[in-house]
């Protein structure tokens, strides 16, 4: 189990950010939506897992009206299993809760069935079925987390 560090992102943290997508996904974000998202989009935040002096994986959140909306998570491949993915995770859910979000929500491909097992352990549950969702075809499910009552 690694004890990760939680912080804001950088702009110098974009490419290793990127790498982590890259390494992390068969059909990962282009450069680009990464770069403009995170420059331009006034509601988007992300935040670094760093370990050692090493980011090791990220989390990409906006913030709507009562939501608050994961719309990327990713552990570096030699630091999955270790807790890392958790960490991110219920710092967004703390995030959340401070500032009186309602609700937290996320999407999910129907293959990543460890994604799916954390995410129920967290309290997230499957609202929706998302036929093709992703780029290339496959079906994924949206998840969201009631955080009022907790």
């Amino acid at each position: 189990m690694i004890t990760a560090k939680i912080l804001k992102a950088s702009s110098k943290d974009i490419r290793k950010i990127i790498d982590i997508e890259e390494l992390s996904y068969k059909d990962p974000w282009p450069r680009e939506v990464f770069i403009m998202d995170y420059l331009f989009n006034s509601s988007a935040l992300y935040y670094i897992a760093k370990t050692k002096n090493k980011i090791v994986g990220f989390i990409g959140i906006w913030l709507e009206s009562t939501r608050l909306h994961i719309i990327n998570v990713a552990v570096h491949p030699e630091y999955r299993n270790e807790g890392v993915g958790t960490q991110l995770l219920l710092f967004a859910i703390d995030y959340a809760k401070e500032r009186k979000f309602k609700e937290v929500s996320l999407e999910v491909r129907k293959s990543n069935e460890n994604a799916i097992r954390l995410y129920k352990k967290l309290g997230f549950e499957v609202v929706e079925d998302l036929k093709a969702y992703y780029q290339d075809g496959e079906d994924g499910y949206r998840l969201f987390k009631n955080i009022e009552e907790t």
